[in-house]
């Protein structure tokens, strides 16, 4: 599935670079984020030619979330390890193609993630559901997708 193997690249690559930086002395440098998200972060309003799924996703945001669109350098910020609040797990599908993102925030019902958000969209949703706790239970129930 395109969609999960976009989010998971994108994720991994942020993962990585906050892996790699000291945010507090380092300037950050997002360019090996992919570089359908770099273009779709750019600061700009308007659709990026060439990645209609991610326009889509993109103008989805502006409209459920903000009516700004995220800038790349600020988004890789929010991947500093002392102050993201969540942790990638996995992303599934339910028997009816319904995409699931599952992510760890160690019990906490209200984390700040919208650079979470700009993810999810630009990656590709179509839609995104509020935020839920589940139990592990409900995730190990259904199929992890977009691995390579």
């Amino acid at each position: 599935m395109e969609y999960a193997q976009r989010l998971r690249d994108l994720i991994a690559a942020a993962v990585e670079i906050s892996g790699s930086v000291d945010f507090e002395s380092d300037d950050v440098s997002e360019q090996t984020l992919p570089s359908w998200f770099l273009a779709l972060s750019g600061g700009a309003v308007g659709d990026v030619p060439g990645d209609p799924i991610g326009s889509a996703g993109k103008r989805g945001y502006l409209v459920a979330r903000d009516d700004r669109p995220w800038d790349s350098g600020d988004w890789i910020y929010c991947f500093d390890p002392d102050l993201r609040s969540w942790s990638w797990w996995d992303a599934t599908v339910d028997e009816n193609g319904k995409v699931y993102v599952w992510v760890d925030t160690k019990g906490e019902a209200h984390i700040p993630c919208e650079e979470l958000w700009w993810a999810i969209f630009v990656s590709g949703a179509v839609s995104v559901d509020p935020l839920t706790l589940e139990f592990a239970s409900v995730w190990s129930g259904q199929r992890s997708i977009g691995l390579a």
